[in-house]
Formats: structure tokens, sequence, C-alpha cells
């Protein structure tokens, strides 16, 4: 049987993925990546990667990873998903593709703030504005967004300042998903991307946390990968 390794992005846990977790009709895993001063590979080290074939999915900050962890177990990968992700280009880092092309993430009314130690994170009414913005409308419901907001924690910058570990894209089938409403990663250059880079594009609708606001939804495009 196939399985599915949920890699959350920045400032999440892998309890993110429960909504989505509950409605997925596959074994799924869903790590909790490391939020301190790593790269992509020692994120990608931290994953117990399930045995038999596999399902990557990377949602956000969680792109930068996914490709590298897809590399290393390509034989067995039947799709990469990029799931409103952050998607790495070898030999750069993600800090410099930002620089050159700022319309990669949507720019909301605040950011998080800086943190110790080389991290930034939230404050809840920041968090409430921008990062989670909109979703609590496409909710019809506040609670699961507070609560979304009061288990983020800080997150290291180093994976973006690296110039990714990923020598070549991993020879797997890849799967860009763009939503539709997302705030955080533009629709309209993530599209671009998928094109330039020839993946496979997927559309939800609504914005950059499906698996809170469309579970089932991304549970059926999912498993249509296997």
């Amino acid at each position: 049987m196939t399985s599915v390794v949920l890699l959350h992005g920045a400032w999440h846990r892998g309890s993110c993925w429960a909504p989505l977790q509950e409605v997925l009709d596959a074994p799924s895993v869903a790590p909790d990546l490391p939020a301190g001063p790593v790269g992509a590979a020692g994120y990608a080290d931290s994953v117990e990667v399930p045995e038999g074939d596999l399902v990557i999915v990377g949602h956000s900050l969680g792109g930068l990873t996914a490709p590298v962890l897809a590399a290393r177990v390509a034989d067995r990968v039947r799709a990469l998903v990029l799931l409103a992700a952050m998607v790495p280009q070898p030999g750069s880092s993600h800090l410099d593709l930002m620089r050159a092309d700022p319309t990669i993430s949507g720019r909301g009314p605040v950011g998080p703030q800086r943190g110790p130690e080389e991290t930034t994170v939230w404050t809840p009414e920041a968090a409430r504005a921008a990062l989670y913005g909109g979703i609590a409308e496409e909710l019809g419901d506040s609670a699961p967004v507070e609560a979304a907001i009061a288990d983020l924690r800080p997150q290291s910058t180093v994976v973006t300042k690296e110039v990714t570990p990923l020598e070549e894209w991993p020879a797997v089938r890849t799967i860009s998903v763009v939503c539709a409403d997302d705030r955080m990663a533009t629709p309209e250059t993530s599209r671009r991307i998928a094109r330039e880079r020839g993946f496979e594009l997927r559309e939800l609708p609504g914005g950059h946390f499906p698996m809170l606001t469309r579970p089932r939804e991304l549970a059926a495009l999912l498993m249509a990968t296997v």
C-alpha cells in the first residue's frame, strides 16, 4: 500500500495535518520537522520514511524539503506533491529566488517578527491578519484558526538562506497544487513556475491551508495520485 508523507510548512507542526489525516484513505505520517537552525537535508534526515510506495507532500516551506527527501527514495515515489509550496531551484537559495522574483510570496498587511537566534515568530494579531488571513471566513468558524495560531512556534531562517542541497530535480512525477485564493504563495506565480519546471498543475479553491479548510477535496486529490 502507498503511504503519504506530509511535510508541514514554517512555524507549524505535524499536527496541522490532522483534519486531512482523518479523511485520507491511506496510511500517512506527519512528523514534526525541526524548527531549529538546520537546512533541508537536516529536515529530511528527521523524517522516518515508511516502507513501500510513497506520495510525498510538501506544504509551503515544506516544499524546500519534500524534493530533497524524494530524491533519496526516488524509486519508491509515486508522486511528489508541492502544495501551495516554495519550490527550490538547484544552485540557488530560496532567499535568492525571492529577491529575483518578489511575487513568489504574497505580501500581507503585516508579517512575522524577528526572533532570537535567526528565527521569525508571529504575534497572534499578525498571524490572524496575514498568515491565516481569510481562513476563518473560508471555514465560517474562527475556532480552528485560533487553535492553529496558538500552536505556532518560532522558525529558523537557515533553510531559506542556504543553497538547496538538490543538485538536480528528482526524477519523479511532480504535481504542483495551487490554491486559487492563496494570500501567502501567489497563485499566478505558482502557476508560472509549475509550467516552467514541467510540473503537473492542479488547483484547489480557497486559501493557503486546504488541509484545514478543504480536507476532503485535498484527500481526493492526493488519492488520485496513488
